[in-house]
């Protein structure tokens, strides 16, 4: 099957969105009861940016030396572009009404699964993933169907 350098750019995305869900999503699983202090989170989002520029620096690296050819946008891609940019700012705003539902409901109610702030964050971490992947699981499949 061949893939084209927009498709595989859009499988490195995919591939980073499954890495930080397998590497770093467990520690914010783990740790979702407690109150997160500034120096675990400040070493964990350390931890997260070097991930992130050493492997996306490696994969478009290793794309642009294996694949030569220039990327042309034409009014395919932009329409591919904008269809899945609009998948994932939907979800964004479902994502910030929950949040503030939950931040609410946490005023109002005193519920103790989000006594802490951990809760809270795992949610969001979770569900920046999820959309980041959806987004461009979309998107891949909008390039291969059209």
């Amino acid at each position: 099957m061949n893939f084209s350098k927009k498709e595989l750019s859009i499988f490195i995305e995919i591939v980073f969105s499954v890495l930080f869900a397998i590497f770093f999503l467990p520690y914010f699983y783990d740790n979702r009861f407690e109150t997160y202090d500034l120096n675990t989170s400040v070493n964990k989002l350390i931890q997260i940016t070097i991930f992130s520029i050493i492997y996306f620096s490696l994969a478009y690296g290793l794309l642009e030396i294996f694949i030569k050819k220039k990327l042309i946008n034409d009014e395919r891609d932009i329409l591919i572009d904008l269809k899945s940019y609009k998948l994932g700012y939907i979800l964004y705003e479902i994502s910030l009404c929950l949040f503030i539902g939950v931040i609410l409901s946490v005023a109002i109610f005193d519920s103790q699964m989000y006594q802490n702030s951990g809760g809270l964050v795992f949610m969001i971490v979770l569900w920046l993933v999820l959309v980041s992947f959806i987004k461009s699981a979309y998107q891949l499949y909008l390039y291969r169907t059209s």
